[in-house]
């Protein structure tokens, strides 16, 4: 047999090995949810009143319970005595009938012995759900006769509307009313029905990884393969608005929406305007999550239906709440939304459009990447918190897929001469990443790094241009002066009015001038710098100048800033919300006035909530963790982690992919987002707190690839041989341990009381 061909039989013997054992693995979760999540029942007190005990007699008991249009009846439950004894045995059958008669359900306690002054409930799996407001019959009777008289709990006078009668004709009234528990909803088989439906999508991701890894295909094919499964996998384990701030996103795509369909968005009052089928589903809150969310959910997306794309109602949510990118969500939204869709499946179809823009930017970036780095891009890429965002409606997966592809085409073009196509995208790549998050910004300096030869876009490079004031110029300065000069400009433009809010306890105009000042010294310089690059002695000099003249300048700076503005007056420090929180936050002001209490914040912080930023930067904690704490096993962060380091080590004898000084640039860059990222978290901190407030791990995913660069550049740890595929494989099939954990934490998640 040829050796290619054992060799594709051996990948697929693996493959379908892997395959069976998740497989496997799904049905056990399905099973051991089934156990512990399975069959049961939610009640609602219909009568609460326990007066009496009316003895169950031959003929048995008749009792009317009223019940409204819409409402779904899983069946009832009853309060039983034994008169003192521990237990007594027989069987009691319940029949209950619809309001026109008709037998509706016929159900028997899973029982054959009663004990004293308990509950028991007569449920079905199939509700019955009227269509108007009715009184339905619940007839109880023996089917097993007791040894001894059984009781059932009763008020000592009927209430009105829920008269009991002796027989099955209602021809005796009792003038009580037995105590009674509707059961408004029951888990049933749905746990491991639930389960089911992700045996598909992840028994898919485990062949497809398994197969591309040990074929060592292309990581870009791995990455979009095992990512395609794994997201709708992410689709699935998410309950519907539980990403993190979904339910905002879902407002901003769906308005974008409709404005391509041509509808007016919002109404006189700014509140969406959404299909009546749409609107009880929009509010200003994270949705549920449990067995039962997900079992409603589910029995909505197979049996609910849609409407017209017409806005005929209003919702909850305020319009106007767009400010990333919604293109693909509202894409999603806008086709099912066209084939009149209900909730659900829309919500699916946004979410889909968007991790397929997720995975076409994250592909490509492992694409563009040198050989030896793109373990690194695809190791992040599968990584569980990407694809869980890509997996929602979250704009930030276009974000970290835009923020990964720049990373890459910086990276690659440092090794090869841009061809023009490549020198406009790096161009398109730095216009999107500036105005999409405030915080990432600095990023764009990463074109830096790439030499001034490899961005010339004349086909038949010649002499450098000459420039008044700086001499020769190289054309790749220029192009890398023009990106970061449209990224400014845009940054700018899309960020103005937060940069102001941020700042608004400062003199405005000061800082105004301050910023042109520092813009005009740094051309200043850089023009400087060229004209004296050819003379070691004027440069040297000149470096001297500047690290007096910076240091000077930091010490200025920071007296001003620290004396600019007016504080806050005792009494305005005591003005709390009613929660408690203060009304003030840290602003730019307050922070350099009160330098001091911001660093006690930052180091409290750091103790408290770093392992949850560790948690939020993998992906080992889903939804949105300020409302629920849904954390996987810590022993699945540290294989994601350790799969990490190994696609970043570099191997012997390679290339490292930064120089000490480029390395040194990466680093600013990288500190450059933690502190934005930093201050942007204490931009919405009430002074009053010890701690940050909302700072989440994954606001540093885009910088992750950055981070393990830096890594691959150290001259002291190397691999013989580089464990890119293995260790990009490691993350996907932990991405997926992750999502069936995360399925049982969320099904089986309870409010705290």
């Amino acid at each position: 047999m040829p050796k290619p061909l054992r060799r594709v039989l051996a990948a697929l013997a693996a493959a379908l090995l892997a395959a069976g054992a998740v497989w496997l693995l799904c049905r056990w979760v399905g099973y051991d949810l089934q156990e512990r999540l399975g069959g049961q029942p939610v009640y609602e007190i219909v009568n609460d009143d326990y007066s009496r005990i009316i003895d169950l007699p031959e003929e048995g008991l008749v009792q009317e319970i009223p019940l409204q249009a819409g409402q779904p009846l899983y069946g009832v439950r009853f309060r039983f005595s034994t008169h003192g004894q521990l237990y007594k045995s027989g069987m009691v059958m319940v029949d209950l009938y619809a309001g026109d008669g008709r037998l509706i359900a016929q159900t028997a306690g899973n029982f054959l012995n009663i004990f004293d002054d308990t509950f028991t409930e007569f449920v079905m799996e199939t509700p019955y759900i009227p269509v108007q407001d009715e009184t339905i019959r619940v007839h109880l009777y023996n089917a097993v006769p007791w040894d001894g008289p059984l009781g059932l709990w009763a008020s000592e006078n009927e209430v009105a509307g829920m008269p009991l009668y002796a027989g099955t004709a209602g021809e005796n009234p009792l003038g009580a009313t037995l105590a009674v528990q509707r059961v408004s909803d029951y888990s049933g088989s749905w746990p491991s029905a639930l389960a089911r439906q992700l045996a598909l999508p992840l028994t898919a991701a485990a062949f497809l990884t398994v197969l591309l890894a040990v074929l060592h295909a292309p990581l870009a094919l791995l990455v979009a393969a095992a990512g395609l499964a794994l997201g709708c996998g992410f689709i699935r384990v998410t309950p519907a608005l539980v990403a993190p701030d979904e339910y905002t996103h879902l407002a901003a795509a769906y308005e974008l929406a409709s404005v391509w369909s041509g509808e007016e968005p919002a109404d006189e009052a700014g509140k969406l305007r959404v299909r009546a089928c749409d609107a009880p589903y929009f509010g200003t809150k994270t949705g549920e999550i449990g067995i039962f969310a997900y079992k409603a959910q589910e029995q909505a997306r197979r049996n609910e239906p849609g409407g017209p794309n017409e806005l005929t109602a209003v919702s909850e949510a305020d319009a106007g709440q767009g400010s990333g990118s919604y293109w693909a969500q509202a894409a999603g939204i806008w086709l099912a939304r066209a084939q009149g869709k209900n909730f659900y499946t829309m919500l699916d179809y946004g979410r889909m459009a968007n991790l397929l823009l997720y995975l076409v930017l994250a592909a490509l970036a492992v694409a563009l990447a040198p050989g030896a780095l793109r373990g690194i891009f695809a190791c992040v890429a599968l990584l569980p918190m990407p694809l869980q965002l890509a997996g929602s409606l979250s704009p930030d997966a276009a974000v970290l897929g835009v923020v990964f592809l720049f990373t890459a085409c910086c990276m690659a073009l440092r090794r090869q001469r841009a061809a023009r196509w490549q020198i406009l995208l790096l161009a398109a790549l730095a216009a999107a990443v500036a105005p999409a998050k405030a915080v990432y910004l600095p990023v764009i300096l990463l074109c830096l790094l790439v030499p001034a030869a490899h961005l010339d876009p004349r086909r038949d490079p010649a002499a450098p241009f000459a420039l008044p004031f700086v001499g020769s110029l190289a054309p790749g300065r220029l192009v890398q002066g023009g990106i970061l000069l449209l990224a400014a400009l845009l940054w700018a433009a899309s960020n103005g009015p937060a940069l102001a809010y941020a700042a608004r306890d400062m003199n405005m105009a000061l800082l105004a001038v301050g910023c042109v000042a520092a813009v005009l010294l740094l051309v200043l310089a850089a023009a400087l710098c060229l004209r004296l690059r050819n003379s070691p002695k004027g440069l040297r000099a000149f470096r001297r100048g500047a690290a007096v003249f910076l240091a000077l300048a930091a010490a200025g700076g920071l007296y001003a800033l620290t004396h600019m503005g007016g504080g806050l007056a005792p009494d305005q420090l005591l003005l709390v919300h009613p929660n408690g929180d203060s009304i003030w936050t840290f602003s730019f002001g307050y922070i350099c006035r009160n330098i001091p209490a911001t660093v006690k914040l930052l180091l409290r912080t750091l103790p408290e909530q770093g392992a949850l930023w560790l948690q939020g930067l993998l992906g080992t904690t889903l939804g949105e963790p300020i409302v629920y704490r849904i954390d996987v096993s810590w022993l699945l962060g540290v294989g994601l982690l350790l799969a990490l380091l190994a696609a970043a080590l570099p191997a012997q004898g390679e290339k490292l992919p930064l120089s000490r000084r480029a390395a040194w640039c990466g680093a600013g860059v990288l500190l450059c987002v933690v502190l934005a990222v930093l201050a942007a978290a204490l931009n919405w901190t009430p002074i009053n707190y010890q701690t940050l407030f909302g700072m989440q791990g994954r606001y540093l995913l885009p910088v992750l690839p950055l981070a393990l660069l830096l890594v691959r550049s150290n001259r002291l740890f190397t691999v013989r041989r580089s464990a890119a595929c293995g260790a990009a494989a490691s993350i996907a099939l932990l991405t997926l341990l992750t999502q069936l954990q995360g399925f049982g934490l969320y099904a089986a998640w309870q409010p705290v009381s």
